[in-house]
């Protein structure tokens, strides 16, 4: 837990500190899936859960084709009364193509606000993305997270298990 805090801490002071010609911050919000998966053995089973997400975000510009976005979400993701709430912390590299199409790729963090027994509440994942600005001021994203930390504490009986997140969403700068 101490070092997810300290790679955190890390990487959103280096953020902080880039010389950015021009940064904005904003809001963000819209659909939120999980995809949790189980695999033991050579077999793999997975369960999903949909929901929503809200967020802020800054957007520094490094360059003129690069921007970094790091962003915090709560997401909750409901399935038959069941609820899964993480806080999100999404640390996107934002390439733009053309002048509103980007692509997004970075790492992932998240944690699972309710208590469960057995289940490490911090996870790592690697995001893929893409985004168009609609205008100067809306936009729309959609990103895929592969979940790249074992979720099990207990690793003795060879099962691990992994969080995949889709999200599909609005955001406003101001």
């Amino acid at each position: 837990m101490k070092k997810v805090l300290l790679v955190i801490s890390i990487v959103l002071s280096a953020i902080v500190n880039v010389n950015a010609q021009e940064t904005k911050y904003g809001i963000t919000g819209g659909f939120h899936n999980v995809t949790i998966s189980a695999s033991a053995g050579g077999f793999t089973v997975s369960d999903g859960a949909a929901g929503f997400f809200l967020g802020f975000f800054a957007d520094f510009n490094v360059s003129e084709k690069l921007n970094i976005q790091p962003e915090i979400h709560f997401a909750s993701a409901y399935q038959e009364g069941e609820s899964l709430n993480e806080i999100i912390i999404p640390v996107m590299l934002k390439y733009f193509v053309t002048e509103k199409l980007n692509l997004q790729a970075g790492p992932q963090f998240d944690f699972v606000t309710e208590e469960s027994d057995g289940l490490n509440k911090f996870g790592v994942g690697l995001g893929f993305g893409l985004g168009y600005d609609l205008s100067d001021k809306v936009f729309v994203a959609s990103r895929y997270s592969l979940g790249l930390s074992n979720r099990f504490q207990d690793t003795s009986m060879g099962v691990t298990s992994k969080f995949d997140t889709f999200q599909l969403g609005l955001g406003y700068r101001f």
